[in-house]
């Protein structure tokens, strides 16, 4: 059994910090949170952006360092508040079964079931004497990931045996997800009037020309296939350019967005558009483009036969008398950085990805009460 009461009391606690992002402000969560942690005698730190004070991580040890590590991870940032809410969105309202409230989903809610969890650990004497758990929270996931990177780079990061991201994944087992580049594809041509269009170069026409024959690679990459993750896409989002009506136009830009699967880099994506665009320039003199990335992100994967999975496999049948579902979370989120950076990484947590970044967002109570129980077993059998 778990302490519902102050499972959810916590829970109610984080919410009601405004943490939305942009600003962010999570430094005040963060110490929030310290002071809690301090009371079951963890060893806390906080990690504050040297550029802006009111973004901070949290860190929280317990335990014997020189022996295994398993890090507890989730961001205090939430995305911002918009449209009407039946209910006040920075605090906690339980109606029925589900309790409401940004960050409830995602992922205040997932980060209280990791700390309970802790704490109930402690609580059963558990000695530890065999590894540490470290509670990791982050600032700033909703935009740039620069809490997860500033924790990574310092001399506080810890190359730990396993990690795992309390995103909501209706308690499944996430071992992958697809990565992201996005691109600038400047299509050049020249302006003139728009009432002798001879004596320029359309970029719209030869922007046009690069959508269409970037087809074949759109269909060739929607073939490939993974372990869980969906096939690769390209695909142009939008176009912006134009100075006039009566102008013809001298540049275009399109934006491109190309998930990526593991294996994939940003500069072999980047190759295969340039290598279609310079079969057109070869073709038509009156071509000329140029491309930019300006959004990255890693893939991110474990296998299936990999150790954290068969650990993670084995405690969740363990606690509930069936097997998880393995499968890929379909959005973004910090398991590329930690496996990256040589940690092996899952996302496992109470809530539907479907409900996060939703007006009137919400967890079931239940979902935290097992994401409680399971925590607090997966835990019990890395670090035992």
């Amino acid at each position: 059994m778990i302490n519902k009461e102050r499972l959810f009391e916590l829970v109610s606690s984080l919410l009601s910090f405004d943490t939305s992002n942009p600003p962010g402000n999570e430094t005040i969560c963060a110490e929030f949170l310290e002071e809690y942690l301090n009371k079951y005698n963890f060893k806390t730190k906080l990690q504050v952006n040297p550029n802006n004070p009111s973004r901070a991580n949290l860190i929280a040890s317990i335990g014997n360092e020189n022996g295994k590590t398993l890090i507890y991870n989730g961001h205090l940032d939430v995305v911002p508040v918009s449209q009407d809410w039946i209910s006040n969105p920075f605090k906690a309202d339980i109606r029925g079964e589900n309790l409401y409230a940004r960050g409830a989903c995602d992922m205040k809610g997932g980060i209280a079931t990791m700390i309970e969890a802790a704490i109930e650990l402690i609580e059963s004497d558990f000695d530890f004497k065999n590894g540490q758990l470290i509670l990791l929270f982050v600032y700033d996931e909703e935009l740039h990931d620069l809490g997860v990177k500033q924790y990574i780079a310092s001399p506080d990061f810890v190359k730990a045996d396993f990690a795992v991201i309390s995103e909501p994944s209706n308690l499944d087992l996430c071992i992958a997800h697809r990565g992201v580049v996005r691109y600038i594809l400047s299509i050049f041509g020249k302006s003139c009037h728009a009432g002798v269009p001879h004596k320029g170069i359309n970029a719209i026409s030869n922007a046009s020309l690069a959508i269409e024959t970037l087809k074949p690679l759109m269909e060739k990459i929607s073939k490939q296939t993974h372990e869980v993750l969906p096939p690769s896409t390209l695909t142009p989002t939008t176009i912006h350019g134009g100075e006039k009506d009566n102008i013809v136009p001298g540049k275009i830009d399109i934006q491109i967005d190309r998930r990526t699967l593991p294996g994939e880099t940003i500069d072999f994506c980047q190759s295969q558009i340039v290598e279609i665009m310079e079969n057109i320039k070869n073709k038509n003199k009156e071509f000329e483009y140029e491309i930019k990335p300006y959004v990255h992100v890693n893939p991110g994967y474990v296998a299936k036969n990999s150790e954290i999975v068969n650990i993670f496999s084995n405690t969740f049948y363990k606690t509930f008398r069936k097997d998880v579902i393995i499968k890929d979370f379909s959005g973004c989120n910090d398991q590329n950085f930690f496996i990256d950076a040589g940690v092996p990484t899952v996302v496992f947590g109470p809530g539907s990805l479907d409900i996060a970044h939703t007006v009137n967002e919400y967890v079931p109570l239940n979902d935290l009460e097992k994401a409680t129980l399971f925590f607090k077993q997966l835990a019990k059998d890395v670090l035992s």
